[in-house]
């Protein structure tokens, strides 16, 4: 097979790609808002489709209209519901609104239907012809001319109609257009309606090469976020080019390397558009880039720290293994959610990594323990490199706007996903990485053999990162790196380094994400390309992780621990796992109560617990006659003051 016919078989993935970039395009040019949730738009679409077509027996042309219809109906309703609290609101809160739609759609997808791939058979056209030998895929041509006559409709819809002025200048200066009577929900949800009908059509089209799942299709994002921002939001021919162009080049690898390679190949060209359009947000401060959520104080009191410490040693020492095994991994995702809370809550950024970085570490953690490493040299090897990724991550991160930040690090963990923790290498052949010296200072911490010692270290290691932490964010460095997550031209001209402030979050969140990886480690006592790949690494994995943060308090030390409880294998799953699915059952949960927490509270369960506090102690003042106090703890209160243990 010669290269031309590799890159014939890219045209297929890369009118998908020009599809869904195609899409998000049309949804920001007419709203505003980068659209995440796209690819699960149309996985949606898709699957409503092919269980309609192949299960209720409904003609074709029906279950293809009806799929992309389902698809165009979330998109208007969806926008309809909460499009007029994302017109001014932070650039933060409309990528983590439209980040808790995709993990809304999935999690119905895998309750509903399945979680599992499913095949799809070729529906509309199959097979190809043969030019100059030359093998052309019918399907590839079919995508190809669909993307190019979607390209060339969206470019004239929007330059030379009604609708294209009116969403566009809606999305520029909205009040203004609701001033002559226009409606800007109305349109905003046309134009989130057509994007979404773009998704499900080449999520459709596609299925027969990608297969039906929960994720596979909603890979497509990533290459498709891409092409968009190579477009920068606003030009449809160029999106079209760039989505093809990617799709050929993957079918380019394929040809000369191998698939393994090939499938990475899309994510890089993300990575590389992302370093050729990246810069600093200096427009952050205005107001629509405002900060989102308030921010503890990191004032620590030691007394209920105590008294909490010892109530969590009590049940570790007395309860039985699945409660301590519960325990244990509640201070794990405890401590990735604490970097999370560093990364969003203190520096503004929606990073997709932790779970990546975490998984990196676990990996050397594995290499260096099974190569006769001890514990303590393991560990250090692994949060070395944790750092070292941070390093590296900062040139792509810190002079990025927040939605690139988002778009590289989702490129990042699909690389990650795709050329390490699906190749044999990383994980010594098929022999796996088991981990050696389980013994710190004379005392056996392994999960398979000391149980409870191992919680005892994890809730150990947790509570040093959150004295840390606190401290950090009392220091100079904490101010520091608070001074740039809501307005990056005030400290500028004070003299203070966005880009170093950015460095130094970023650092201190990898470095407690890549602790939970040599705590993941030590929990499983042996690494293999299948705990990795299929257990919880993914991006879709950490943002699901970002939603608990968020329901939690992302701002506060104490969500932090929330977080991990909220997360699967954590306390509440352990309580509420009378039924099998249960952790999709959270996901579905957890991930409505981040639309509705950033639209009504966006401090979480911290931030109600504050208020309600507020509320009680400005009650019970004002009777006995100290209003004034009463004024002041209900100030201070409501600009965040929390403790590690409030």
């Amino acid at each position: 097979m010669n290269l031309l016919t590799y890159a014939s078989l890219g045209l297929s993935t890369g009118g998908a790609y020009a599809l869904v970039a195609l899409g998000l395009v049309a949804a920001y040019r007419g709203t505003g808002v980068i659209n995440f949730a796209q690819g699960a738009l149309g996985m949606f679409g898709a699957y409503v489709f092919w269980k309609s077509y192949s299960q209720s027996g409904i003609p074709l042309p029906v279950a293809i209209v009806l799929g992309v219809a389902v698809s165009a109906a979330i998109g208007v309703v969806f926008y309809a519901l909460v499009g007029r609290r994302l017109a001014h609101a932070p650039a933060v809160t409309k990528i983590l609104i439209t980040i808790g739609l995709m993990l809304v759609i999935e999690a119905v997808v895998r309750i509903v239907w399945t979680n599992h791939q499913e095949t799809v058979e070729p529906f509309l056209v199959s097979g190809g012809f043969e030019i100059a030998g030359i093998r052309v895929q019918l399907i590839s041509i079919l995508l190809a001319v669909v993307a190019v006559v979607a390209a060339a409709g969206l470019h004239l819809l929007f330059t030379r109609t009604a609708f294209g002025h009116i969403t566009t200048a809606l999305r520029d200066t909205d009040l203004g257009a609701q001033a002559i009577g226009l409606n800007p929900r109305l349109w905003g949800s046309l134009a989130w309606g057509l994007a979404g009908a773009l998704a499900a059509v080449s999520a459709i089209l596609v299925s027969p090469i990608t297969q039906l799942s929960p994720t596979s299709l909603t890979t497509l994002l990533v290459p498709a976020l891409g092409a968009a921002l190579a477009a920068r939001f606003a030009s449809f021919p160029i999106a079209l080019v760039v989505g093809l162009a990617t799709g050929i080049a993957e079918g380019l690898f394929t040809g000369l390397i191998n698939a393994q390679v090939a499938r990475a190949v899309p994510f890089v060209i993300t990575v590389l558009v992302l370093l050729a359009t990246a810069r600093t947000d200096m427009a952050r401060g205005t107001r629509e880039v405002q900060a989102v959520f308030h921010v503890g104080t990191g004032r620590i009191r030691w007394m209920w720290t105590a008294i909490a410490s010892v109530v969590v040693l009590i049940v570790i020492v007395t309860a039985k293994s699945t409660v301590v095994d519960a325990l244990s991994l509640t201070a794990i995702f405890g401590l990735v959610a604490l970097g999370i809370v560093v990364s969003m809550g203190y520096t503004g950024q929606v990073n997709a990594l932790p779970l990546g970085i975490a998984g990196v570490t676990m990996i050397v953690f594995g290499a260096v323990s099974d190569s006769g490493g001890s514990l303590l040299l393991s560990a250090l090897a692994a949060i070395a490199v944790a750092v070292a990724a941070a390093s590296a991550l900062s040139g792509l991160f810190v002079n990025a706007r927040i939605y690139e930040v988002t778009i590289g690090s989702l490129a990042i963990a699909s690389i990650l996903q795709t050329v390490v923790f699906s190749v044999d290498f990383f994980f010594n052949g098929r022999t796996g990485w088991t981990i050696g010296d389980t013994d710190l200072f004379g005392i056996d911490v392994s999960n398979i053999t000391e149980p409870q010692h191992f919680a005892i270290l994890a809730w150990a290691v947790l509570l040093v990162a959150l004295i840390v932490v606190a401290n950090l964010r009392r220091s100079a460095t904490g101010r520091y790196i608070l001074s740039v997550r809501q307005d990056e031209r005030l400290p500028a001209a004070l003299g203070i380094s966005a880009p170093r402030a950015k460095f130094l979050g970023l650092l201190t969140s990898s470095t407690l994400w890549g602790a939970a990886g040599v705590l993941l480690a030590l929990q499983r006592g042996f690494i293999a390309k299948g705990d990795i790949r299929l257990e919880g690494f993914s991006y879709s994995d950490s943002l699901a992780l970002i939603a608990f943060v968020i329901l939690a308090g992302s701002g506060y030390l104490v969500g932090a621990v929330l977080a991990g409880a909220f997360a699967p294998g954590g306390l509440l799953s352990s309580v509420l796992s009378f039924t099998p699915d249960i952790n999709d059952w959270l996901s579905l949960f957890f991930a409505a109560n981040m639309i509705w927490m950033l639209t009504v509270e966006p401090d979480g369960v911290v931030g109600q617990f504050l208020r309600g506090r507020t509320a009680v102690l400005g009650r019970l003042t004002s009777r006995s006659g100290r209003s004034g106090r009463a004024a002041s703890d209900g100030s201070s209160l409501e600009k965040g003051e929390v403790d590690v243990a409030p």
